[in-house]
Order: C-alpha cells, then sequence, then structure tokens
C-alpha cells in the first residue's frame, strides 16, 4: 500500500491563498504571516515572531479565543495602518485532542469598501428573506395586537397584565364577556404575544357553522366519509392551527353532541378525521369565548361541566364599555382617525358635550355600538368636529333620555326604570335585525327563547 505523503509547504500556501492572516502559538505568539499581511501592515515577520500578538495590535482578541476555546467570527477591530481602516477579524482556537494547539488570525475586511460592499450583498438578500418571511407571516399571523386595545383604565391596564400572564403560557384560555366587548381582539393579542406568533391562528364561530358540518369544520374528513365529501378529503381546523393557536369564538353555541368529542381532542392532543382509521396528533394553543356565562348554561345542562373545567384553566374576563366609560375619548379619538383614513373623510373631532352625553348612555352593544355611532356620526359630518346634531337622531329613542329624566323624576322606580331601559335596548336590536330573530338574541346574548318571551312580555310588534 502506498504511503500517503503530503508536502507541508502546501499548507502554508492553503494559507496564503486566505490573503491577509496569522498563524499563532497556544500561548497567542507569532508564528507565521501571510505575505499579504506583511505587505498590509509593512511588517516582517522576522521582526515579530515570537512576540505576543495583543503587544503589537493592543485590541486583537486572539487570546479571548485561545482561553475559552470558542472561535470569534467576524469581531470589528480597527486595523493599525496608515489609513486607519476598520476592519473585521476573526479568532479561532485550533484544537487537538481537546486542548489548544496553536491560534489562527484572519482578517475578513481589510478595508471598509470591501465591508461595505458584502454588507451591501448581504443586506439585499436578507432583505429578500425578510420580504418573503413577512409575506408568509402576514397570511398566517394574528390580525390583531395588544396594540389595538384601547384604554388607559384601571381595568383595562389589568386586562392587558392578564393577557401578558396568559400568553407566556400554553394552557388553555376562556374568555368572558358581553358581545361587542373586544374578546376577539384578547384572542389575537394572546396569540399574538405567544411564543407561537409565527404559526397559524385559526378562528371558528361556532355560532355560525351548523351544527351537521361541526365535526367535519373542527376535525375533517377522508374520501368517501359521507356523500358529497371531496374526493381529495379535508382537513380540520385543529390541522390547520398546528404549532399555532386555535380560537373557538362563541364556544356556548357549541352543539352539546360536539362537546365530548372535543373534551376528547383536548384530553388526548390527538385527532381523528370522519372516516379515517388513523389518529393524528395535534400541537395547538386552544383559546375560546362566550358571550354568556358558562357556568350558568352548565346549570341549564347545556354545557358540559367536564368541559368547561378543560376550558377554564386561564380565566379572563373582558369589562363592558359601560363599566369604563373614562375610555371613550380614547376610543372615540383612535376611531376618528381610523375612519378618516379608511373612508376619506376628514373629520378632525368630536365636541366635548357629546362625549359627556356617550357618558350617560350604558352602550348595549359595547365597543361595537360605539363604533357604528362614531362612524355614523362622521359620515353625517364629513369634515370639521362632530357635533351633538350628528348624533341626535341615533338616541333620541334611547335610554340616554330617559337617564336625564330619571334625575328630574325621582319617583320613578328603579325596577320599571330598568323595564324602561331593557324594552328600549329590545327595540333597537329588532329594529337593527327584522326579522332575523337568531342574530337579534346573539347580540343581546340571550337563548331566542328567551327573546321570544321578551318580545310578549313586553308586546312588542315585530
Amino acid at each position: 500500500m502506498t504511503k500517503f505523503v503530503f508536502d507541508e509547504d502546501i499548507y502554508k500556501l492553503i494559507v496564503e491563498q486566505l490573503d491577509v492572516a496569522v498563524i499563532t502559538d497556544k500561548n497567542g505568539r507569532y508564528v507565521y504571516v501571510t505575505k499579504s499581511w506583511e505587505e498590509y501592515y509593512g511588517i516582517k515577520l522576522e521582526d515579530i515572531k515570537g512576540k505576543y500578538v495583543r503587544d503589537v495590535f493592543p485590541t486583537s482578541r486572539i487570546h479571548e479565543a485561545l482561553e475559552t476555546k470558542q472561535s470569534l467570527i467576524g469581531i470589528p477591530a480597527p486595523l493599525v495602518n496608515e489609513k486607519q481602516e476598520q476592519g473585521f477579524c476573526s479568532y479561532i482556537p485550533i484544537i487537538k485532542d481537546g486542548e489548544v494547539a496553536a491560534g489562527f488570525i484572519h482578517v475578513i475586511f481589510h478595508s471598509e469598501k470591501s465591508a461595505l460592499d458584502f454588507s451591501k450583498r448581504l443586506n439585499a438578500m436578507m432583505d429578500e428573506l425578510n420580504y418573503y418571511k413577512q409575506e408568509v407571516k402576514q397570511l398566517r399571523k394574528s390580525k390583531y395586537s395588544m396594540d389595538d386595545i384601547i384604554g388607559k383604565s384601571d381595568l383595562v391596564l389589568d386586562l392587558k397584565e392578564q393577557i401578558q400572564r396568559a400568553a407566556k403560557s400554553s394552557s388553555t384560555v376562556l374568555i368572558e364577556g358581553e358581545t361587542g366587548c373586544g374578546k376577539e381582539l384578547v384572542a389575537h393579542s394572546i396569540h399574538h404575544l405567544s411564543e407561537r406568533a409565527s404559526k397559524p391562528l385559526i378562528k371558528i364561530n361556532c355560532a355560525a357553522i351548523p351544527s351537521e358540518l361541526f365535526e367535519s369544520e373542527l376535525f375533517g374528513y377522508e374520501y368517501g366519509a359521507f356523500t358529497g365529501a371531496d374526493k381529495k378529503g379535508k382537513k380540520g381546523k385543529f390541522e390547520m392551527a398546528s404549532g399555532g393557536s386555535l380560537f373557538l369564538d362563541e364556544i356556548n353555541q357549541m352543539p352539546l353532541v360536539m362537546q365530548p368529542k372535543l373534551l376528547r381532542v383536548l384530553q388526548e392532543n390527538e385527532v381523528e378525521k370522519i372516516g379515517g382509521k388513523e389518529s393524528i396528533p395535534i400541537n395547538i394553543r386552544l383559546i375560546a369565548a362566550s358571550n354568556t356565562s358558562l357556568e350558568k348554561m352548565i346549570s341549564d345542562n347545556t354545557f358540559r361541566s367536564d368541559l368547561f373545567y378543560r376550558l377554564n384553566v386561564l380565566n379572563i374576563k373582558v369589562p363592558a364599555l359601560r363599566e369604563r366609560k373614562e375610555d371613550i375619548p380614547l376610543l372615540v379619538d383612535h376611531m376618528i382617525k381610523k375612519f378618516n383614513f379608511q373612508l376619506g373623510l376628514s373629520v378632525q373631532g368630536i365636541h366635548s358635550n357629546v362625549i359627556e352625553k356617550f357618558r350617560e348612555y350604558e352602550w348595549p352593544g359595547n365597543i361595537r355600538e360605539l363604533q357604528n355611532v362614531v362612524e355614523r356620526g362622521m359620515n353625517m359630518a364629513l369634515t370639521g368636529v362632530m357635533e351633538w346634531k350628528h348624533f341626535e337622531a341615533y338616541f333620541e329613542n334611547k335610554s340616554l333620555r330617559h337617564v336625564e329624566r330619571h334625575k328630574k323624576n325621582g319617583d320613578l322606580l328603579i325596577k320599571q326604570a330598568k323595564k324602561n331601559l331593557e324594552k328600549e335596548i329590545l327595540l333597537e336590536s329588532l329594529e337593527k335585525y327584522g326579522s332575523n330573530k337568531t342574530r337579534c338574541a346573539k347580540e343581546l346574548g340571550i337563548s331566542r327563547t328567551l327573546l321570544y318571551k321578551k318580545i310578549k312580555e313586553y308586546d312588542l310588534k315585530v
């Protein structure tokens, strides 16, 4: 067998090809420098051989690399030459049998121009990569963040603290609050602040899915699972949310028959498609929201207690607008800016007396109603400062007028005042949705049965 022979001069040629470079012993003393190094610095090897590098270049970090046995790559370093330029050096310990045997210094860029040229090319590549990353993230990311939760009241500050705590965990979250108070904003904010932010946030509105389609929407199906099934089968929302978060909005509307199936998925961390033969492992963070008390639904036997306890690991209650009326000025200002941009208007603000009137109203539709009212007023005003005349028609038959009357008429019983307010809220919602009693009941946060009962109680003509 022919013995392999390698000329030691080849090693020097290799090092020379690296341009400006240095070899040191294990203690950081000069052993060899390339001809390019000598020409660049104007120093001959014989003048420095055996000297410590740091004695010649105090800013050198070769000793740190040798002591820690860790390479230092692309470190900015001033180059002591007649041009006084900035360079970038790599300091690499040469390890043999676990111990430092030598050191290697490579001046990557020995002029600012070469560094800038490389930096430009690198930045162009990074810009392109970031562009595509942002495109992908845009398709998957949460629509809202905590910046979209407007307000400085104690209730809002406490809400934001709860969101930040929930974002640090992977436990299930149950968000409770009235319709229109911003539960979806909270869900998106939790996902946005979590480690899953770069993964999908998949939303399901439980009230919008027919009961017979619920299982296929959540778990998916295989080809031939039922008549009309797509030939390719279908991924369920649990699979689509893999690695990210699944937001079940209005979970109080989930059919009772589906609840044990959801519970099993949460306990086993796996789903089985309709018509499928194998279980599919899932890795999701579940966030659920309800606009009515699930505990009350448990007592009415319309929601399973075991599912409630599985969902209610972390609980966040979103305050109603009437509980934080001090935030109304900030909310209105934010809405004006948003609608000016979206609608191409130039409304400059709102009169202070209108804000005071807003504070007197109870806002049964919460922030969603306030947003509707502000948009309506802006379309009336188009420009300038909005005044009460731009909102008067909306509040003409509402409790705002009665609040003032109650102050003057002290003999009106509180019970009767509450009934009057309830009747007006019902009328407003019925006018809004007409014959669609399901949507009306949904907005009011009550069942259709109770809605019909109230219509009969107040003898409302619908």
